[in-house]
Parts: C-alpha cells; structure tokens; sequence
C-alpha cells in the first residue's frame, strides 16, 4: 500500500515535470511564431525560453510559495468587512 503511494506521488511528479516543459515548448512556439514577424523581435531557444518563463514567473507572482495567498485572503477579508458596514450605514441614511 505505502509503494503504491510513492509510485503515485513520482508518476504525478514526472507528469508535472513534462507538463512544464511542454508549456515552455508551447511559449517558445508562440514567441517565434509572432514576435519576430510582428515587431522584429529575436528569435528565442528553447533555454532562452525557459528563463523569460521562469523570470516572468518571479516577477508577477513572487517567489515565496502560498505567501501571497494567506496575506491575500486577510486582505479580501478586511475589505469585505468594512464594505458591508458601509452598505450598512447607507442603508440607515436612505430609510430615515
């Protein structure tokens, strides 16, 4: 029963894996397909590829994994709460 488990946790690692080099493939295609044409832009390789992903990756979500989430949800919560007791306090002034 535990080997299963391992055997499961590896098989879904290696498919990760190839999930992230085909959507690198998959942006190097789409980069050489239209950059260039458009805006004569370079011609990237599958490496130079890799790194734009891995550095787009950095910059628009951070680095730090499940950071972002919790903060985000204090945040959302917060938000939330002080909207729903100004909808409160117009409520009171419309129906005096």
């Amino acid at each position: 029963m535990k080997t299963l488990k391992v055997l499961k946790y590896i098989g879904f690692g290696i498919l990760g894996i190839g999930f992230v080099f085909l959507c690198i493939y998959l942006v190097m295609l789409l980069w050489n397909g239209l950059i260039p044409s458009l805006f004569h832009g370079p011609v990237l390789s599958y490496w130079q590829t890799a790194g734009l992903f891995l550095l787009s990756k950095i910059l628009l979500t951070g680095i730090a994994p499940g950071h972002n989430r919790h903060g985000h949800r204090e945040w959302k919560g917060k938000y939330h709460d002080k909207f729903r007791h100004e909808c409160r306090e117009e409520d009171k002034v419309v129906t005096q």
